[in-house]
């Protein structure tokens, strides 16, 4: 270390080194043979800290689904083989509307639903308890007139109950009319889901889907439904 060295970068720091360290310094500058009286410990070693794992809980904030569902729709998300564990949901699911809450209109739902990506919609239906949905990985808007988007990764879905033993997934094989935006409906999958413009009711159709899989054996414009909520989807 020169003079310069010592001037600049230990002398400031002289009120808090020992005197017989500051000697051994000046001493050992001056005549570098010289025999010093200060022990010098050897430099700290920096052991690293092992953080515990940050577990994430999955919060359900839905009174139509439970978290086997959640997991499910994540899974159908991600396009895996295999259903998350209930412990290992990898999303947060964000309450945007609840008909019974906020209404069944679909003013309400582009008031609260639009221009957000990833959106999960759910429908619990009247008398059957059916539980119907879909996923927009797009954003809604409102429209006028009807326009369509194009999406590969978007599905609709009727979730596992009491009637149904297992659920069913009905993925895109048309991407050309999938998602739809009108300011007379709600949300729109295909020509397969969607909210008529009067409360509380919805249609199905199979017939000329963009969709693969029938979610129901009977097509209805007169579904009703007793609660409808819509969520955004998003990453742990």
């Amino acid at each position: 270390m020169s003079g310069k060295d010592i001037i600049a970068k230990v002398k400031p720091y002289r009120q808090i080194i020992e005197v017989n360290l500051w000697d051994d310094i000046t001493t050992k500058f001056i005549d570098h043979n010289a025999l010093i009286s200060t022990t010098i410990l050897p430099a700290r070693k920096k052991i690293p800290v092992q953080l515990p794992i940050r577990e994430v809980h999955f919060v359900n904030p839905s009174s139509i689904i439970n978290d086997e569902h959640f997991a499910e729709i994540s899974s159908w998300i991600d396009c895996c083989s295999s259903i998350y564990d209930v412990t290992k949901i990898p999303y947060k699911f964000n309450l945007l509307l609840r008909g019974s809450r906020y209404g069944f209109t679909r003013e309400t739902f582009h008031r609260l639903c639009d221009n957000i990506p990833g959106t999960v919609v759910v429908i619990n239906v009247n008398g059957t308890n059916e539980i119907i949905g879909g996923y927009n990985p797009l954003i809604w808007t409102t429209n006028n007139p009807l326009k369509w988007s194009i999406t590969t990764d978007s599905f609709i879905f009727s979730l596992k109950t009491e009637n149904l033993p297992n659920s069913i997934l009905s993925r895109i094989i048309h991407a050309n009319e999938v998602i739809g935006c009108s300011h007379e409906h709600g949300p729109i999958f295909g020509r397969s889901v969607f909210m008529v413009n009067d409360n509380k009711r919805w249609y199905y159709d199979h017939y000329d889907s963009s969709y693969e899989k029938r979610l129901r054996s009977e097509d209805t414009d007169n579904l009703l439904i007793d609660e409808f909520e819509a969520f955004q989807v998003l990453k742990n």
